[in-house]
């Protein structure tokens, strides 16, 4: 597959400092708020923990989808399959990703908090975990292939040798996020390799 950029030479100027700190601080916001709220998330869902468990997630709701925007920056100016697999595998992982977190964050919370009926609930949490692991999963697999369709992109334009230690980073985490939501300590630190490919491949990228 190749990578055809709008317009321009591939090398150029490099770009001010300024403009270089300021975007990378942009790319690198989400995973950061991702990585403090793993560190409030509680670990098990019980009457006792399900106000903050639904608040948590109706609040991360608009959040879990702007890490595939930070992918589809990444790439904005590029043209090519690469990056038509960033925007479907970017899309998968929004669609499906905010599924599990409306499912079993939000619905499934508001529902422990107020059930009375504890044979009930042992009843649908399984059911719950299965169908939310699964969307999970879904949106992840597709954030997985999004990453690597950038870092595909990026080394057609910029070289490999440029992007390698960024897009290691970002693709090792996104096999980490296969499998892990944002609990500490797993979670936390997978949403913050995911910044640090973001910042790594910002900076080498800059021309």
């Amino acid at each position: 597959m190749t990578t055809r950029p709008h317009a321009g030479p591939v090398h150029g100027e490099a770009a001010p400092t300024r403009q270089i700190v300021l975007r990378t601080a942009t790319l690198t916001f989400v995973p950061v708020v991702l990585a403090v709220a793993g560190l409030l998330h509680p670990h098990h869902l019980t009457q006792e923990t399900a106000e903050r468990w639904v608040t948590l997630h109706l609040l991360l709701l608009p959040v879990f989808p702007l890490l595939a925007g930070t992918l589809l920056l990444l790439v904005r100016g590029l043209r090519g399959a690469w990056v038509t697999t960033v925007r479907v595998g970017s899309y998968i992982y929004a669609i499906f990703y905010t599924s599990l977190d409306a499912i079993a964050g939000v619905a499934y919370g508001t529902m422990v908090a107020n059930a009375d009926d504890p044979a009930l609930l042992a009843r649908i949490g399984p059911a719950v975990d299965v169908v939310g692991g699964t969307l999970g999963l879904i949106g992840s697999a597709g954030f997985l292939l999004a990453s690597v369709a950038t870092t595909a992109a990026l080394a057609s334009r910029h070289g490999g040798r440029r992007v390698a230690l960024g897009g290691t980073i970002l693709i090792a985490a996104s096999v980490l996020w296969l499998g892990s939501h944002i609990y500490w300590p797993e979670g936390v630190l997978t949403v913050l390799g995911l910044g640090l490919g973001f910042g790594l491949l910002t900076v080498s990228t800059q021309r």
